[in-house]
């Protein structure tokens, strides 16, 4: 009996076990392979799987899994809609298409999302006019509901640029071919991000080449993201070099820009202690030495994606896409200013006139600070991402317009960027043709340039001891004193430059402690062409008997009134006597040769009584001043010419005591 019950329970454990492993082959799990035998629904078990690769988005395995089931019940309409969404994600344009215009012979009313997956398919494969009937069915189908609208934004954006891009298409080509830089800038790595400077003689650029800090393997697929850059000799450009520590580092540095002056740099990285998935950082330049990265923090970072910041030329505003909530859909153009105590305010979004439901990336503001390039895949364009250009006018932003062919094309076109003349942009490029993204330079048409700008670069000096002076450098409008931008000399190289934008009067002044201040007038008008300017500026110490010419001070013609250019070195000069409570000067008036020599020396004393009158209603102590006229006794340049007589014209302040 005992010997009886064993055996059973034997047999009826072998019964159950082999019913596991039945069931088992029955419901195999998407992870498991196909197996050649598949008991049940041949149908539901591969589409089970390949839903289930699909959720997980991974769309080659789901479409094997798909077209097996397909072979089952080819009409099907979930499995040609889940077919044909895996078919378009893993890059299968054609298949794509085939399968969801079947979808629609199939059923035609199925859920209507498939009509703008329909219309996508068509524009990526460049048959945008096709498009059009497909996102209108879309948009007449597709639930009405307050979550569905951003959809239907999407819908007639989609159909504008169908519109758009026939137009496109029709247009005469301005532009010549852009030109790939050689492959000794240019890697068989990703190369993009272009930065050029104010006066085009240099270029930094984000590249994930092999031998960057990290020191990749040699065989790996990319390195991480590190900062180069070249620099021009004649037309010919430099070997690339790696930026140092502490710019670059062991993890991913993208450049965003780089200042006017060359001493402040931005860029994007995603280091630990940041407030998203990438944030914006700056490092200065103090000498020869970059300082550590700051994060400049949560007003203008936001828990997204932050990212592509260009700088204006005078420092005061940034313009950076965001993925952040509350935009236009993907990611948007930001712009952030600094507040009076020079720290960034909240970002505010350019609006839907520049950002669109899709992706607007990479901005670039010129050293016009008016006009602004940037990156699009929603405006009407040739395909992906597109450069396209708008103009601050009016207290608006300009329609944006496409730049064109042949720098746009159906491949991803970004990162444009201009510098000196205007005459040459530089972008990235990847496609088809490129394995990796590369770097390219373009001749842009005399319409499509930003307005021209003058450079003023030189040296600061001690004038006694002809060392190096690291100043500060204001730039100002003369004519409403505004203070324009304020930036520094380097204290290793005294090097400074500036950008001034045509159509304003400037004073350029360089101001230190313990020196006199300088300053330089430049009327820029606004039919001016780009130029760069030098001129080397060499600081007096402030010392009994230091004789000081005050550029920028101006009077009516014969007149002693003096002109309202004149407010922004008056004003210059009262401060330094306020910061220097002992210093007694006397304000010397001089002439040229034209005209009586009486009147000249009445002339000379009554503009030097006009500006110690102006410092004395300024708050500067009267026995502190003396004013005294020379007439045209002590010429420091010929009279035989207008420049020279110009200079004899002039107002000193000698120091007394100090």
């Amino acid at each position: 009996m005992v010997i009886f019950i064993i055996r059973q329970i034997y047999s009826d454990m072998k019964q159950f076990i082999l019913l596991i492993i039945a069931v088992c082959l029955a419901t195999a799990t998407p992870a498991q392979k196909k197996k050649n035998v598949v008991v049940g629904d041949r149908f539901q078990i591969f589409y089970d799987q390949g839903k289930s690769y699909y959720d997980n988005d991974k769309y080659a395995d789901a479409i094997t899994y798909f077209e097996d089931a397909r072979k089952s019940r080819p009409d099907d309409e979930n499995m040609l809609y889940y077919l044909g969404l895996s078919y378009r994600y893993n890059g299968q344009k054609d298949k794509a298409l085939e399968t969801l215009l079947h979808l629609e012979q199939v059923k035609s009313d199925y859920y209507a999302w498939f009509y703008f997956e329909i219309g996508r398919c068509l524009n990526d494969l460049n048959r945008y006019q096709e498009s059009i009937p497909y996102f209108e069915k879309f948009d007449k189908k597709f639930p009405v509901s307050a979550e569905n609208v951003r959809y239907r934004h999407q819908a007639k954006f989609l159909i504008g640029y169908a519109k758009g891009q026939a137009a496109l298409q029709k247009a005469p080509v301005v532009m010549k071919q852009p030109v790939r830089l050689s492959d000794n800038i240019n890697s068989p790595y990703n190369d993009y991000a272009p930065v050029v400077d104010p006066t085009g003689t240099k270029l930094y650029f984000t590249s994930r080449r092999i031998g960057g800090i990290s020191r990749e393997d040699r065989d790996a697929e990319q390195g991480d993201e590190d900062v180069y850059w070249i620099e021009k000799t004649g037309n010919a450009w430099s070997e690339p070099k790696l930026m140092p520590e502490p710019i670059n580092s062991s993890d991913n540095e993208g450049i965003d820009f780089i200042s006017a002056d060359g001493q402040l740099i931005g860029f994007t990285s995603s280091r630990d202690g940041g407030m998203g998935s990438s944030d914006i950082h700056f490092s200065t330049l103090d000498g020869n030495q970059w300082s550590n990265q700051v994060n400049i923090g949560n007003v203008v970072n936001g828990s997204d994606w932050d990212s592509n910041s260009t700088l204006s030329y005078d420092g005061n505003k940034m313009v950076f896409a965001s993925s952040r909530d509350g935009g236009y859909g993907g990611s948007d153009l930001y712009m952030t200013e600094k507040n009076i105590y020079g720290d960034w305010g909240p970002a505010m979004n350019l609006g839907p006139i520049v950002n669109t439901p899709f992706g607007e990336t990479a901005p670039f503001l010129s050293q016009d600070g008016r006009t602004l390039y940037f990156a699009s895949e929603g405006h009407p364009g040739f395909g992906s991402y597109d450069v396209f250009k708008t103009v601050w006018e009016d207290g608006k932003w300009s329609i944006p317009v496409n730049l064109g062919q042949p720098l746009n094309t159906p491949e991803r076109d970004d990162y444009f960027t201009i510098g000196g003349s205007g005459e040459v942009g530089y972008f990235s490029r990847y496609g088809p043709g490129n394995k990796n993204s590369d770097l390219y330079e373009v001749e842009i048409p005399e319409e499509m340039r930003p307005k021209p700008t003058v450079v003023v670069e030189g040296i600061v000096t001690n004038e006694k001891t002809k060392q190096v002076v690291g100043s500060y450098v204001m730039v100002e409008d003369v004519n409403t004193a505004e203070l324009i931008a304020v930036s520094k000399s380097n204290s290793a190289s005294g090097k400074y430059l500036v950008v001034l934008p045509a159509g304003r009067t400037y004073s350029v002044s360089a101001n230190k402690e313990g020196f006199f201040f300088h300053s330089e007038l430049f009327d820029i008008p606004a039919t001016a062409k780009f130029t760069t300017v030098r001129k080397d500026i060499a600081l007096k110490p402030i010392e009994k008997g230091a004789k000081i010419i005050l550029n920028n001070i101006f009077f009516e013609t014969g007149k002693a009134t003096l002109t309202p250019q004149s407010r922004v070195e008056l004003e210059k000069a009262i401060e330094l006597l306020k910061s220097n409570p002992s210093m007694k000067i006397e304000v010397g008036g001089h002439t040229d040769n034209v005209g009586d020599d009486a009147f000249n020396m009445k002339l000379s004393h009554d503009r030097a009584r006009s500006v110690r009158d102006y410092l004395v209603n300024g708050g500067v102590a009267s026995e502190r001043l003396q004013a005294k006229g020379y007439g045209e006794l002590n010429p420091i340049a010929t009279n035989d010419t207008d420049d020279g007589r110009k200079a004899n014209r002039r107002t000193e302040f000698v120091i007394l005591e100090f």
